[in-house]
């Protein structure tokens, strides 16, 4: 199946991935649907106040902010829902919405701050589901909510405010129950019945490599880049004449693009003039056979080289201008004024070309 063609919906995208601290539990492996839930007390003009997410597995499927509707993101907008599917969502959405923000209102700080939630559920291998409900204040662990006791469980004042106001609110703590427990195992099971296609596509990384050496360093950093690939799982190794090298290298977890697909780098420290040496490796599962590109000799010149030359550089130039001032100096003796040459005039900043020898304009310095 071919790569999920996109169009952003709403909020760009860069807003909708700020905090996914969550991410890395929504394996391919495992099917799950979880909402990613964040609401700002302060948003800069023309952002809204609170926007959402929705996962399946890896993939983004949903969008929503302020304001709008729930949206349906990339190939998932072909899949075959009831009418009423997404109006139920972004009904879903709007309470959550006004849930978060009665939270931040209720934490009584000033300033700038952002409260989180991460919902949803996982399947496990027996079919039953395993229930997430978790809530951030500023990045920090506020809230998590039990569905079978119908509770919030938070200890501090923070915490007691928010919960003691959500439990007042008249079958609160059953709705999310119930959300938890019944709908959003439901939801996931249709979605792996109706966008089948979607869970199976596969998509092999583009991967490039390349290097670079800082202003006098002797060490070269060598970047290995894999792009659009899905699943998320993609293995990156750099080799040395064929071994693995890891004690210099460093890795950047699979983040989201905005066509559904996944990109990842790595990078890794060698000394200058070693870059032939090394290799990268690329492993996935859209691949046969894992790719190895690599790494072509640095262009440049040792460090004590580049010196030289630009010592010998910054020499030839003195010269250079040396001789040119001494030419222009001696066709001004020989009355030959240099026509590149301006002269100031009274009352006159920008000033004027000297008048060609002989000419009615010529005026003595």
């Amino acid at each position: 199946m071919g790569r999920p063609s996109s169009k952003p919906q709403g909020l760009p995208l860069l807003l909708l991935l700020l905090f996914l601290p969550g991410l890395r539990v929504l394996s391919a492996e495992a099917p799950s649907l979880f909402y990613q839930l964040t609401a700002v007390s302060v948003a800069p003009q023309g952002t809204p106040k609170f926007w959402a997410s929705g996962w399946l597995g890896p993939q983004l499927f949903l969008t929503y902010n302020s304001g709008g509707n729930a949206e349906p993101w990339g190939a998932w907008r072909w899949e075959p829902q009831e009418p009423w599917f997404w109006e139920k969502e972004t009904w879903y959405l709007k309470t959550q919405e006004r849930l978060l923000q009665e939270a931040l209102r209720l934490s009584k700080k000033q300033g700038a701050h952002t409260f989180q939630g991460l919902v949803g559920c996982q399947l496990k291998t027996d079919n039953s589901s395993q229930h997430t409900a978790r809530y951030a204040l500023d990045g920090a662990d506020l809230l998590t909510f039990d569905p079978v006791h119908r509770v919030w469980v938070g200890d501090t004042v923070e915490a007691q405010n928010v919960k003691k106001n959500w439990a007042n609110e008249s079958q609160r703590a059953e709705k999310d129950a119930e959300f938890l427990l019944i709908t959003c195992p439901e939801k996931l099971k249709s979605h792996l019945e109706k966008g089948r296609g979607n869970f199976q596509w596969k998509e092999a990384p583009e991967v490039r490599v390349g290097g670079h050496v800082g202003p006098g360093s002797t060490w070269s950093t060598l970047t290995c880049q894999a792009f659009s690939f899905f699943p998320p799982e993609l293995k990156l190794t750099f080799l040395r004449e064929g071994k693995p090298e890891s004690e210099h290298a460093k890795g950047v977890e699979p983040w989201p693009n905005g066509d559904g697909a996944f990109h990842s780098r790595g990078t890794l420290m060698v000394p200058f003039g070693d870059e032939a040496l090394y290799s990268c490796m690329v492993q996935h599962p859209a691949l046969a056979r894992a790719i190895t590109v690599n790494f072509e000799a640095s262009g440049g010149l040792p460090l004590p080289i580049r010196v030289s030359l630009v010592a010998g550089s910054l020499l030839f130039l003195a010269s250079l201008v040396a001789v040119v001032a001494w030419v222009v100096i001696y066709r001004k003796r020989e009355g030959r004024p240099a026509p590149w040459i301006f002269r100031q005039r009274a009352a006159d900043d920008v000033g004027s070309l000297l008048s060609a020898p002989g000419s009615a304009q010529d005026s003595s310095p």
